[in-house]
């Protein structure tokens, strides 16, 4: 399975390729702001998780902190 995000401006383009995505038997959704948000806040902490620049010790007391 892939994921592919893709961000524009046009509405009427973006029904194109969600119209597209489904011809193709992918699945699409459009996201709202707050969606949009919580996507890159979710990406900002695995990706930080993953960077080993905290202990073990200091990922899980900042998990247990959200």
């Amino acid at each position: 399975m892939e994921t592919i995000i893709l961000r524009g401006h046009s509405k009427t383009n973006a029904r194109l390729l969600l119209q597209l995505a489904n011809k193709l038997q992918f699945s699409g959704k459009t996201l709202s702001a707050s969606e949009e948000e919580e996507l890159g806040i979710a990406i900002s902490i695995n990706e930080g998780l993953q960077s080993g620049l905290l202990s073990e010790k200091e990922k899980k007391d900042f998990l247990k902190s959200l």
